[in-house]
Formats: C-alpha cells, sequence, structure tokens
C-alpha cells in the first residue's frame, strides 16, 4: 500500500472516531467507499472531503420513548449530581474570575491604571449573567415523575439553545476582556491593531465551537419535539 493511500486510510479512520453520534454512519459510508477507489490520489481527495462531517455535528438518534426517556434520567441525574456536590465544588472553576475581578478593583481603588483595570471589569460584568445562568442550581423532578423529567429536559435544552442577549453579553463580554488582560499585562496601549486583532484571533474558534454546540442542541429538542408529537397522535 502506498504512502499516499495509508493516508486516505488514516484521514478517513480519524473521520470515524471523531464524528458525532448522528453523523458516525455518514462517516462510516464515506470510509467504506475508499475501497472502490482505485486511484491514490483519489482516494485521499475523497477522504479530505470526508473531513467535513466533523463540521456537522448531528445528535444520536432518538427512535423511542424509552430511548429519550433513557437519555432524559441520564441528564437528570448529571444534575442532581453537580447539586450534590454543592455550589463550592461545582463552581470552582469560577473563582480565577472572582480572584480577577476583586484584583481589579482592588487596583482601582488604590489609582494604579485605573483605565485599564476599568475594561478587564467591565469584560468580566457582562460575562455574569451568562455565568449565573450555567450555575445556578436547577430543581430536578423526582425519578418516576416521567413528564416532569421530560419537561425539564426540554427547558433545558430550550435556555442552552436561546442565543439571547445573555449569550451575546458573554461575547462581548469575553472579547472585552482579553483586551482587559492585555493592557493589564502590559500596562500601555501597544499596538493598537495586535489590541483589537487579537482577541478575534482567540475568540473565533472558540465562538465557533460554541455555535456548533448550540446547533447540536437545537437538533437534539426538534428530536425530542418529533418524538413526542408522533407518539401523541
Amino acid at each position: 500500500m502506498s504512502l499516499v493511500r495509508r493516508a486516505a486510510d488514516k484521514i478517513a479512520g480519524l473521520v470515524v472516531r471523531c464524528a458525532s453520534a448522528g453523523s458516525k454512519e455518514w462517516a462510516l459510508a464515506i470510509e467504506g467507499e475508499l475501497v472502490h477507489i482505485e486511484s491514490d490520489w483519489r482516494a485521499l481527495a475523497w477522504a479530505l472531503s470526508g473531513v467535513r462531517v466533523l463540521f456537522d455535528t448531528q445528535p444520536g438518534p432518538l427512535g423511542t420513548i424509552a430511548e429519550l426517556d433513557a437519555e432524559v434520567q441520564r441528564y437528570a441525574d448529571r444534575r442532581r449530581n453537580a447539586m450534590n456536590n454543592g455550589w463550592l465544588a461545582t463552581n470552582l472553576p469560577l473563582f480565577p474570575f472572582l480572584v480577577t475581578a476583586l484584583e481589579s478593583l482592588f487596583d482601582i481603588g488604590t489609582g494604579r491604571h485605573v483605565f485599564n483595570h476599568t475594561v478587564l471589569l467591565m469584560g468580566l460584568l457582562l460575562v455574569v449573567p451568562w455565568l449565573y445562568r450555567r450555575t445556578r442550581e436547577p430543581n430536578v423532578p423526582d425519578r418516576d415523575d416521567q413528564g416532569g423529567l421530560i419537561r425539564f429536559y426540554k427547558d433545558e435544552l430550550s435556555a442552552v439553545t436561546r442565543t439571547s442577549m445573555t449569550f451575546w453579553m458573554l461575547v462581548v463580554g469575553a472579547y472585552v476582556t482579553i483586551v482587559g488582560f492585555e493592557l493589564t499585562s502590559s500596562h500601555r496601549w501597544g499596538s493598537g491593531l495586535r489590541l483589537l486583532l487579537l482577541p478575534v484571533l482567540i475568540l473565533l474558534p472558540v465562538l465557533a465551537l460554541l455555535l456548533a454546540r448550540l446547533r447540536t442542541m437545537r437538533r437534539r429538542l426538534a428530536q425530542v419535539d418529533a418524538l413526542l408529537e408522533a407518539n401523541s397522535d
């Protein structure tokens, strides 16, 4: 087997391993088609074209109410475990943000680099509403309340998938926060172009992943609605 053919096989195998649950069948079909392509270079081109599967995140199919109930129970159990761990343990990653905000407040109060720390603090404050929604403790229904659990699951999906004002405050706040970090770390303006472009370069891949996640959750919500509607007839 030539190096080009081995590269095509490895790329196709990687796509199969990394594809989302709902796109796995599509990835397997692309991998299987390689066997019927005689030209090594055409096989490589076909494998590379299959990488697009990784950008189409599809949730796993929900065929029956039993499958929906199992997923809802798993999700509810995760939320209960997060609640049982306590607010402190669950939200430990937030403490660096809190410490940074307190340091900025202290520096502003003592008159050290007031403008720079004000920008940083403004960015952190814009992120607060999104953090609150993500860290609040939900009221999870009992395990035997099937209808309540499904409504809870749908409400959670709806809250996650809405690109509301809170979501855009997060995006703007993250940008302003990165600019603030740039200003406070250098204590000078530096290159204006670098100051504006660096946050964009940092945020773009994160925003792309976040939007892909939102699209996946929207598709899952649509699956749930369609399944419930089909079983209500």
